[in-house]
């Protein structure tokens, strides 16, 4: 029979997880669930939009090598970028 270690330190073994499927599977299951957020956390509360563009191998390679300077991803590098960058236009146009 096989044990497998929770991280909380609690053992499990193949016999307790059987007569736990099968609570569940009859519909007796007494335990409790908590909801998993799969992937990559979000940016904030507002709905994520995609965007793409095409630049310049030159320009690529620069946003590249700036971010790495930075310390951050490319993807955050060129978000934080373009954000700053229509913020001082819309200021200015105001």
């Amino acid at each position: 029979m096989s044990e497998y270690k929770r991280a909380n330190g609690y053992i499990l073994d193949d016999e307790e997880i059987e007569r736990r499927a099968s609570e569940w599977e009859e519909g007796t299951w007494r335990g409790s669930l908590i909801e998993l957020r799969v992937g990559r956390p979000r940016l904030s509360d507002a709905p994520n939009a995609n965007l793409s563009f095409k630049c310049p191998a030159s320009g690529a390679d620069m946003i590249a090598r700036a971010a790495k300077a930075k310390g951050v991803k490319k993807s955050e590098f060129m978000r934080d970028a373009a954000i700053e960058k229509a913020a001082k236009v819309l200021t200015e146009a105001s």
